[in-house]
Parts: C-alpha cells; structure tokens; sequence
C-alpha cells in the first residue's frame, strides 16, 4: 500500500506517545514492503528526507500551542490528497474537520482517537468544547477508528455512538546501554531513586506525586522527568517543591530514548499518575523495561498493567503510604513485580501484533468501495483475560 500519516510532529522522536509509537511503527510497515510517507511539521525539523525507510514531509505550521496542530493538520489534510495514498492514518482528533473534508474528496481515512483530550487542563473552555464537538464527529471523519483500550471504545460507543477498532501502543525493546554512565550522568545508583516522567500537565499529577513524595519518610530521590510547552502551574509547583526539599529533583526533558530506558528499568519505581483515558504509551514502555510501577487507579491504567504493578489513589495518604514502604518491601517482590510487567508487555503490546493490527485495518478499509463506508476488526486485545491468555 501506499500509506500517508500526519496529526503527529515528526519522527524519530521521544517527545510524547504518538512520535514514539509512530517511530516504532511505521518502519516496521516498510519493512512489510509499504511505502509510508509522514508529513511533519517544520518547527524544530532538522531532519533528513527518510528515516529507516519512512519518507519525511516537513509543512508548515503555526508554531503557537494553541494554533499549531490545527494549522499543521489543514496543510498537512490538503497536501497528503495529492500524494496518491491508498489510505491516510491521522492520529489526534483535532483533524476531524479536515478528514471530513479529505473524505468528501474519495480519501479513505483511518483515524487513531488517542485520550480524552476534552476533559485535558491545559485546555480553556472554547478547547474542551473543540475537543468534544471533534469526537462526537469522529465518525464521520474516517471509515475506521481505532481505539487504545477496551475502556476507550466504550466511551465512544456509550458517549459517540462510535464504534471503533481496539489496538493499543506496542510494547519497547530497550537497547542495551553503558548503565553505569547513564546513572551516574543522573547522580543516581541502581535501585537508590523513583522516577516519574510525564508531561507536566494537571491531568498527569505530577506536582501531587512529588508532594506526596515530600510527606513521607523515604530517603533516596524522585527523578521527575519531563516538562510543558505551555507555563504550567504544574511545573512551578514542582519547582517550589524542589526548592525545599532537596528529595525532588526536576530533570527535564530527556531526550536520549537509551539513558531514559536505563533510568526506568534502574529505578527502585516509576510512578504514573496520568488520570485522563486512553491508553498510556509511557505506561506500556515502563512495563517494557521491567520496572516495578506504581499507578494511578484508574480503568485505563488497570487495563493495561493489570496485576503487575501497585495502585494508588489520589484522595487519602495511599500514595505517601505507598512511597513509605518501597524502600521496605523485600527485594523478592520487588523482582515479582518487574518481571510480570515485563512479561505482561511482551506478550499483550509486542510491536508485531500491533502493526499487524493496523497493516490488517489500514488495508481493509484502502479496499472499500466508497471513503464513506466503515469497517473494524475484532482484535485479540479485545478477547485477553486478566491472565494475558
């Protein structure tokens, strides 16, 4: 197939789970013999033409945060119609209007639906309400949509009336790397520090996870790795924390995806705090390095991690207990826990059986007669019990 992809900012890149996802994947279809071309966004570019096959399209865009990705999906919507694509994946419902209109044209679309942008904080009023207006016409948008979790096709189909195909983020094989150069670059030893690593957004809990982190009583430092591309109050919390408490230890963004494997498979924990749906591609990569994860209780989080990790809930002294015992808990369970999140990653999220998933509906709905049809499939992830059978 001759395949387009746009909705993202470019790839390779380690910026947030679409770029990472797509920086996985979309190799993985030219090595299945597609031609796969992305269409980028030009601010920060830098990039050669190809990366590992996947042809790179760098267009213009309104480089403000609140008007870059929908100027990015209307050059990009506009130009990928003249690239003869058998199909056009789009991630980021944001693009509903332009698919609609790529649609009318004999586009045939598939659109990956990704969170519940509508109920994010970093949006005002006029956003959410954007965000929402855009799912409730996600149907409309694309012969097949495709869903992160289980959790996330019920909201479309109880909330959208939209029914859409289950295929989560894969899963990561982490290179091997100089671990001893990685930590100690990070001031860090094995096992002697926590991390959390998100977008500092409300919705990610980040500044509540480092308070929390502040009350207790453990000794070794929380790495928070990550930052805004907006002023975040959350990150100025996270500053003020830092200030009084030298435990917390903002990093940043790290760029290097091989130092921020070590970091996750090397820490004592990694705590996920994000609270809004789907699917998170940063759960799914901690899984994937081994590392003992503590949660945020949510149904989107237990989807994907199951019984291989800990839970915590934001109201009450759960998540201060929960830090109080780690440096307690007896190493045995510690190594139960990251090999099950391990194991649990490997089978249920390997990258084969997603883009197999995606190459399946990708070629399915190129194959419909009319770009108003709609098509999905019954995927596994769809039929897996508690146990990954």
């Amino acid at each position: 197939m001759n395949i387009g992809v746009f909705g993202a900012r470019a790839i390779p890149s380690t910026y947030s789970g679409y770029e990472t996802f797509l920086t996985a994947m979309l190799p993985e279809l030219v090595n299945r013999g597609h031609r796969v071309t992305m269409y980028c966004r030009t601010s920060g570019f830098g990039r050669p033409a190809e990366y590992e096959g996947v042809r790179l399209v760098p267009l213009p865009t309104i480089d403000k945060t609140h008007l870059s990705t929908l100027s990015h999906g209307f050059v990009a919507s506009l130009v990928s119609r003249f690239g003869h694509h058998d199909v056009v994946l789009v991630v980021n419902i944001a693009n509903v209007p332009y698919c609609i209109l790529s649609r009318l044209t004999g586009q045939r679309v598939v659109m990956n639906t990704d969170g519940q942008e509508w109920l994010r904080g970093k949006w005002g009023r006029v956003g959410r309400g954007y965000f929402k207006w855009c799912a409730s016409q996600a149907r409309r948008a694309a012969s097949a949509l495709v869903s992160d979790s289980c959790e996330m096709k019920r909201i479309y189909a109880t909330e959208f009336d939209s029914d859409s195909t289950v295929i989560p983020y894969a899963s990561v094989v982490w290179p091997q790397e100089d671990q001893e150069r990685v930590l100690s670059d990070f001031g860090v030893a094995p096992r002697r520090y926590v991390i959390v690593a998100a977008r500092l957004n409300p919705e990610n809990n980040v500044e509540r996870i480092a308070d929390a982190y502040s009350r207790s009583s453990i000794s070794i430092p929380l790495l928070v790795l990550g930052v805004a591309n907006y002023d975040s109050e959350s990150a100025l919390q996270i500053q003020a924390l830092a200030i009084r408490d030298d435990r917390i230890r903002p990093v940043g963004h790290v760029g290097d995806r091989n130092a921020f494997g070590v970091l996750l498979s090397q820490a004592l924990a990694y705590v996920h705090g994000h609270s809004i749906g789907g699917m998170n591609p940063s759960l799914v990569e901690a899984m994937s390095a081994g590392a003992l994860t503590v949660a945020l209780s949510t149904p989107f989080n237990r989807e994907a991690l199951g019984d291989s990790g800990l839970y915590f809930d934001l109201d009450g002294p759960s998540l201060v207990e929960t830090f109080d015992c780690l440096e307690q808990m007896d190493q045995a369970v510690h190594e139960k826990y990251r090999a099950l999140a391990a194991a649990r990653a490997a089978e249920r999220f390997a990258l084969p059986a997603v883009t197999s998933s995606y190459e399946l509906l990708l070629t399915r709905v190129a194959g419909l007669k009319s770009a108003w049809s709609h098509t999905h499939l019954l995927t596994p992830w769809e039929t897996f019990t508690d146990n990954g059978t």
